[in-house]
C-alpha cells in the first residue's frame, strides 16, 4: 500500500491533476495525498531500520531542506519562511517517502513502468495536439507555439502541465528515464526486456527532439555516451566522441536553433546578474525566489540559481548531497557483484541518470523540483539496500573538499563564460 500511494503521489504531481481537472483545484488533492502518505511512511520506517544506515545523504538533504526554508531569516522576512516551506516541501518529501519506499530492484522497476507511463502519456496527448497547435497556431496544453521571428516560421515544442510545462523541463524528465530501462534482472545479453526497452527508448528520443531542447540533446548525447562508454570501454569512449559531435551538428542545424555561446547570449545576460545577486549575499543569499522577484525570470541553470538565493551555505549543501551520492552509487556495483549483481545495474543506471540530470541544470533552474528529490531517493534506496553507510562508508574521500572545489570550480566556469561571451 505505502509504494502504491507514493507512485500515486509522484505521478499525480508530474501530471497536475489542478491543470488536468480544474475543478479539482480548491480541494487541494496533493495536500491531502501527501498527508495521507505521512503516517504511512511512519509506519514504514518503525518497520525498516536498516533505513537508519543511511546517515550522510539523509543528513544532507535534511540540512538543505532546513537551510532553505529558513533562509529568508537573516533578512528578517520570517512570514516568508512559511511560503517556502509550502513551496518546497511537497517536492523534497518524495526523497523520504523514496529511500522508505525504493529499497528493492522490485519496486524500483515500478517506479520505472510509472516515469515511462507518465512519459508516454504526454507524449501520446502531444501528439493528438499537434495538428491542432500547428494550424492554429497557438499553444495548446501539451504543445508550445513559440513566435515566429524573421524568416522562420513558428516553432512546436511539446511539453507537459505543471511543472513539466516548460518543453525543456519536460526533454530533462524524459532523459532520467531512459539508463533506467536497460537494468535487467539477469545479465545475460539481449533478454526480453530489451524488445521493450528499444522501442520505448525509440519513442522517448523522439519525444526530446520534439520538445526543441538544446540542453536535452545534449544531456542525450551525455548519457549515450556514458553508456558507451560503461559498455564497450575504449571502443566505446571514441563511438561516444563520433555521436557527440554528430548530436552538436544535428541540433545546430535542428531549425536553426543553435549550441553555441553566441547562441546562448540571453542566458548569459540572465547570469551576470545571478552572479551580482551571489556577490551582494554570499554567505546566505538573497533568499528562496529572491531571483525570480529581482530579475523577473528565473536563472536557467540550477547551480547559479541555489547560489544566488541560498549563498555559499545552501549552496555547498546542495552540492553535497549530490556528490555524496554519486559517490556512493559508484561503488555499490563492486560492493554486491556476486551477492546482488540487479542492484548493482540499479546502482550504474541512477548513477548515470543523476549525472544527466545535473549536466541539464546547468542550463535550467531545477534545484528545488520534484524530479531531482525522486532521483535522490531512489538512489538512497539503492544505498541502504547495499548496506548504508557502514558497507559503503565515505572516509577517505574527502567529499567536503571535493563538494567545495565543484561550488567554486562551477560559479568560476560560469564566469569565465561571461568574460569570453561574444558581444
Amino acid at each position: 500500500m505505502g509504494l502504491a500511494l507514493v507512485l500515486i503521489y509522484i505521478a499525480l504531481n508530474l501530471l497536475s491533476p489542478a491543470d488536468m481537472l480544474p475543478f479539482l483545484a480548491p480541494y487541494r488533492p496533493m495536500l491531502v495525498l501527501a498527508l495521507i502518505n505521512v503516517p504511512v511512511a511512519l509506519l514504514t520506517r518503525l518497520q525498516a531500520p536498516e533505513v537508519g544506515k543511511l546517515r550522510t545523504q539523509f543528513a544532507l538533504v535534511l540540512l538543505f531542506f532546513g537551510f532553505a526554508i529558513s533562509a529568508l531569516i537573516p533578512h528578517r522576512l520570517f512570514g516568508a519562511n512559511i511560503a517556502t516551506l509550502v513551496d518546497l516541501a511537497p517536492n523534497v518529501i518524495v526523497y523520504f517517502l523514496g529511500i522508505l519506499s525504493f529499497r528493492t530492484p522490485q519496486r524500483l522497476r515500478f517506479v520505472r513502468a510509472t516515469l515511462v507511463a507518465i512519459a508516454l502519456f504526454i507524449l501520446i496527448n502531444s501528439i493528438l495536439e499537434y495538428p491542432l497547435a500547428r494550424a492554429s497556431g497557438v499553444s495548446t496544453g501539451y504543445v508550445m507555439v513559440a513566435p515566429a521571428s524573421l524568416n522562420a516560421v513558428a516553432e512546436l515544442r511539446i511539453r507537459g502541465l505543471g511543472m513539466l510545462n516548460d518543453p525543456n523541463t519536460y526533454g530533462q524528465f524524459v532523459l532520467l528515464i531512459l539508463p533506467l530501462l536497460y537494468v535487467a534482472k539477469n545479465d545475460a545479453g539481449l533478454g526480453v526486456g530489451w524488445f521493450f526497452a528499444l522501442p520505448i527508448s525509440g519513442l522517448l528520443l523522439a519525444a526530446v527532439i520534439l520538445t526543441g531542447s538544446r540542453g536535452a540533446l545534449l544531456g542525450m548525447a551525455l548519457i549515450g555516451g556514458l553508456f558507451l562508454i560503461r559498455r564497450l570501454r575504449t571502443t566505446g569512449a571514441v563511438i561516444a566522441m563520433v555521436l557527440g559531435g554528430l548530436v552538436l551538428v544535428a541540433a545546430n542545424a535542428y531549425r536553426g536553433r543553435s549550441i553555441s555561446l553566441s547562441g546562448g547570449m540571453d542566458r548569459l545576460a540572465i547570469w551576470s546578474d545571478g552572479l551580482s545577486y551571489f556577490k551582494s549575499s554570499p554567505l546566505w543569499g538573497i533568499g528562496p525566489r529572491g531571483f525570480g522577484n529581482q530579475f523577473g525570470m528565473t536563472a536557467h541553470n540550477s547551480y547559479l540559481l541555489v547560489a544566488a538565493e541560498l549563498g555559499m551555505i545552501g549552496y555547498f549543501l546542495w552540492m553535497s548531497m549530490n556528490l555524496v551520492t554519486l559517490m556512493q552509487l559508484s561503488r555499490i556495483p563492486a560492493l554486491v557483484a556476486k551477492t546482488n549483481p540487479e542492484l548493482g545495474r540499479w546502482a550504474l543506471a541512477l548513477r548515470i541518470s543523476l549525472a544527466g540530470y545535473l549536466f541539464t541544470s546547468f542550463f535550467l533552474s531545477r534545484a528545488y523540483e520534484l524530479p531531482l528529490y525522486m532521483l535522490l531517493g531512489m538512489c538512497g534506496g539503492v544505498i541502504i539496500a547495499a548496506g548504508g553507510d557502514e558497507a559503503i562508508p565515505l572516509r577517505g574521500t574527502f567529499w567536503p573538499a571535493w563538494s567545495l572545489v565543484a561550488c567554486v570550480g562551477i560559479l568560476g566556469l560560469i564566469y569565465a563564460m561571461l568574460r569570453v561571451r561574444v558581444v
